[in-house]
């Protein structure tokens, strides 16, 4: 099977994440659309949508679905995007918790920086349209 699944669905996706990143005003990141090993075989329930590292301006995501391989919603990428971006927005923070320091990926201060992009998103012109 060809390595890429879908080259429309994945262009047009690789231009919402570019003007993702001039809208949140993040420059200097690249998409990465995430491979299986297996197409359509193996476990389905992953949950993972995407990742990123702290530090990397590499952004992977998950283009399509896990078992049938179908395309998955822009608006749903998207938001897989913008939660990725707030990430560098807003590291994880180390924090005391019950006797012994903790690092906190999805703190609060990273969920409202993470509302606030998507607000962002959604009043412009050119994404406004993938949002119902």
């Amino acid at each position: 099977m060809a390595d890429i699944v879908d080259p429309k669905h994945e262009a047009l996706v690789e231009h919402l994440f570019q003007r993702t990143c001039v809208v949140m005003g993040l420059r200097g990141f690249s998409l990465k659309p995430l491979r299986r090993r297996l197409r359509g075989k193996g476990k389905f329930r992953t949950l993972m949508y995407g990742y990123t590292r702290i530090g990397d301006t590499v952004i992977t995501v998950d283009l399509y679905t896990p078992k049938t391989m179908k395309p998955r919603k822009l608006d749903a990428i998207i938001r897989v995007i913008c939660h990725e971006l707030t990430h560098h927005q807003e590291p994880p923070r180390r924090c005391f918790w019950k006797g012994r320091y903790v690092v906190i990926d999805h703190h609060p201060r990273y969920w409202r920086k993470y509302k606030k992009n998507m607000e962002v998103l959604a009043r412009d012109e050119i994404l406004c349209e993938y949002f119902s």
